[in-house]
């Protein structure tokens, strides 16, 4: 895990123009955001494996081209049609939503870095919980 990109984004969003467009969200709490129950974790073991987050049926996850995690990303949830939903910013490597049955796509970019977007588009499975993996060309 990158615990120094996660520092990184913290203090970019500190910087006057650095400053994200979705206020942060808390980290390993559920919260509702526009209707839609949200948590943003995976960061420390403890986190990753608590098993309240297998009830969320999409998983969100960050990572570099070699499939290592990264933290800090601004989200974007959008309908089938491109309506926003949810938009935030989340300091972990993982979002977690509560979806209906649809078609929705996701956005994100890295805080920390100045890179471009990656997008997913996704429909919630019937059972069990779906990984969408953004995957971001990122400097080790």
């Amino acid at each position: 895990m990158r615990l120094a990109h996660l520092a990184a984004a913290a203090a970019f969003a500190l910087l006057p123009g650095f400053a994200a467009s979705a206020s942060p969200v808390p980290m390993d709490r559920p919260i509702e955001i526009d209707g839609i129950e949200t948590v943003c974790t995976g960061i420390g073991d403890e986190a990753q494996n608590d098993p309240r987050w297998k009830a969320y049926p999409v998983r969100v996850e960050f990572a570099d081209s070699t499939m290592h995690y990264l933290s800090g990303a601004h989200v974007v949830l959008k309908d089938s049609g491109g309506k926003t939903l949810a938009a935030l910013d989340c300091a972990g490597a993982w979002v977690l939503f509560k979806l209906q049955p649809a078609k929705y796509t996701v956005e994100a970019s890295l805080l920390w870095q100045k890179s471009q977007a990656a997008s997913a588009a996704f429909e919630p499975p019937a059972a069990g919980q779906k990984h969408v993996v953004l995957r971001f060309n990122v400097a080790n």
